[in-house]
């Protein structure tokens, strides 16, 4: 871009300078649909379409279902043990938050900010174990009894949409880590504000760097050899859960898409944070009690 600019007046150089720096970080590739976005009415929020929650402003983005290989091959580059069997999963379709849950949204909902960066409403909210995350999801949950459930994204759905729906790649966004993550080496003192790196095809950001994002299934090392193939979800077996995503204190190898970490469930550290998934749910219909129901 700019060799093309040679000759060109000073004032309009400057003015192009912004541009020329963005172009760092435009993909070559297009978005995959999921289902827009937008301050819908709840009883319009539907499978299919992307919604902000209007009390938290959590943007949701609509994750369609689909099926994909899962974990990593023995000759893949920083690959850990516990990364196989690579295994074919199929998920149902849910929402996912397209940025880690901030300072400010989770200020809104819980009334306290335990971050340890206290920078700005948009920063991730980390120093938050597990177990508080229930608190978290319960208070939203009260607001949408029968249409939609919170909690926090599988282990198998929080890859499947790092992967853009399943493809192979490495990170979140692309092949460079400087273009779509915060880690060690750009980011050593602490988070940044979220969405401030480039996004994935789904439109999520940070899935690589920033914080580490706690997922619903308790850690096993051998987990892969036992996953179900439809929406499998390891629950209760040990006292870790499984983190991913890597965060600011880590190297590259830790922003991959395929890597596991874990940590105890009441553990609060500054680069743990969390991202929230959503599925539609229904109220449980009770059946008219008839004449010959009753004891007697």
């Amino acid at each position: 871009m700019m060799g093309r600019l040679r000759g060109a007046p000073l004032f309009l150089l400057v003015l192009l300078l912004p541009l020329a720096a963005s172009a760092f970080l435009l993909n070559e590739w297009e978005f995959i649909d999921t289902g827009g976005a937008g301050r819908r009415p709840l009883d319009h929020v539907t499978p299919g379409q992307g919604w902000v929650e209007p009390v938290s402003g959590i943007d949701f983005a609509w994750i369609p279902p689909g099926c994909f290989k899962m974990g990593s091959h023995p000759e893949t580059e920083d690959r850990e043990v516990d990364e196989g069997p690579v295994h074919e999963v199929c998920l149902s379709g849910f929402w996912l938050a397209r940025r880690e849950i901030t300072q400010g949204q989770w200020r809104l909902i819980m009334r306290n900010n335990p971050a340890h960066f206290r920078n700005g409403d948009d920063y991730p909210v980390e120093q938050v174990a597990w177990d508080d995350i229930e608190g978290f999801v319960e208070k939203l949950n009260q607001l949408y009894t029968g249409r939609v459930r919170f909690r926090l994204p599988a282990e198998a759905e929080w890859e499947y949409t790092c992967r853009n729906g399943g493809q192979n790649v490495r990170y979140a966004g692309g092949g460079d880590p400087d273009q779509v993550a915060w880690y060690r080496e750009n980011s050593p003192n602490g988070t940044q504000r979220t969405a401030s790196r480039g996004p994935n095809r789904l439109g999520l950001w940070d899935m690589s760097g920033n914080v580490w994002e706690w997922t619903q299934d308790s850690y096993q090392k051998d987990a892969y050899e036992h996953h179900q193939r439809h929406d499998p979800l390891v629950e209760n077996a040990t006292p870790y859960r499984v983190i991913r995503g890597g965060g600011w204190k880590f190297g590259a190898d830790s922003l991959r898409c395929a890597n596991r970490g874990f940590e105890l469930f009441s553990t609060k550290r500054s680069d743990v944070g969390l991202r929230l998934a959503g599925v539609e749910s229904f109220l449980e219909k009770k059946e008219p009690v008839g004449i010959r129901d009753l004891p007697f």
